[in-house]
């Protein structure tokens, strides 16, 4: 008659007993503890870690008694039906102590939606509101000349577009610019219009007289 295969606690004892082992010492030599251990030979799997670590305790065990570490996993399985149908799909829980991996990807992302919105928010004043003209020889509405060559001078936000009479004016880093322009007599009249990217538009209009010598006779 054929030996009846042992369960799992059964093999374990018996190979304890071939090596003249105690509890104790498989504990000492394995780095099982005994309370694990005794859960093993009790068969009390359901107040067990997880199946990934009751798996490191039989390689552990296997190991210490020169057994077959498989032969014991498998002797493990049959004695829990519900493991082994589901246990390739247990997992480790994570460790508390392990820092998570960080996505590179998303901390660009994150970086650069700093950076613009930073800028944005320290470009905001030369985006919105009103802006400004400052016309350093036509601070009054008229203004009186004697020759028909005429600079218009002036500083604003170098970001702001300005137009004269439609025509766009390109200002210099700093913001100045000039236009020299040629005087029909009498009245000359100038539109200034100045527009902000997202914010609204200022316009002001400046006549300059030009004022023929008068013949001599």
């Amino acid at each position: 008659m054929a030996q009846e295969e042992k369960n799992l606690s059964g093999f374990i004892v018996e190979a304890l007993k071939v090596r003249g082992m105690t509890l104790e010492k498989l504990s000492q030599l394995s780095g099982v503890s005994e309370g694990a251990l005794e859960l093993l030979l009790e068969e009390q799997f359901e107040k067990l870690p997880s199946a990934p670590y009751i798996h490191g305790y039989l390689m552990k065990i296997a190991d210490v008694l020169n057994i077959d570490g498989k032969d014991l996993w498998q002797r493990y399985l049959e004695n829990n039906e519900e493991l082994r149908r589901s246990g390739e799909e247990d997992t480790l829980p994570p460790n508390r102590f392990i820092t998570p991996q960080i996505n590179k990807k998303v901390v660009i992302i994150a970086v650069c939606i700093v950076v613009i919105g930073g800028y944005f928010i320290l470009r905001l004043p030369s985006l919105l509101g009103k802006p400004e003209l400052n016309l350093r020889n036509l601070n009054e509405n008229q203004a009186i000349v004697k020759s028909s060559q005429f600079t218009i001078e002036g500083s604003m936000d170098p970001a702001d577009k300005l137009t004269v009479n439609g025509e766009v004016i390109y200002p210099e880093k700093d913001g100045t610019f000039k236009k020299d322009v040629s005087l029909q007599p009498g009245f000359n009249t100038f539109t200034f219009e100045v527009k902000k990217l997202l914010g609204s538009s200022y316009t002001v209009t400046k006549q300059v007289f030009y004022e023929t010598p008068t013949p001599t006779q």
